[in-house]
């Protein structure tokens, strides 16, 4: 009797006899790589964000990003552009 075989719900990826269906290291590894997995499209989405929050902040790295906000908390500008730059700033941070 043979096993079933186990494969990628998303790219009919073919694992080796015995995996188990779940929770298993072959399996996530293999999702990390998957090209059709809905997660591929999803970090593309936010690197096309962090692309753009980049581009309106003007600042990428950790240090740059520090400078940039202590400048806005120094500077004279409506609360409100503070609190979005700001805002955009921290999630620069988050996706770094």
């Amino acid at each position: 009797m043979t096993d079933n075989v186990v494969t990628c719900v998303y790219c009919g990826h073919e694992y080796p006899d015995g995996t188990p269906t779940a929770k298993h290291e072959l399996l996530t590894e293999h999702i990390k790589i998957c090209e059709k997995h809905p997660m591929r499209a999803a970090e593309q989405k936010i690197a096309k964000l962090r692309s753009a929050l980049v581009g309106l902040i003007g600042a990428e790295s950790t240090e740059e990003l520090d400078a940039m906000e202590a400048v806005l908390r120094s500077t004279p500008s409506p609360e409100s552009d503070k609190i979005a730059a700001i805002n955009a700033i921290d999630a620069l941070r988050l996706s770094a």
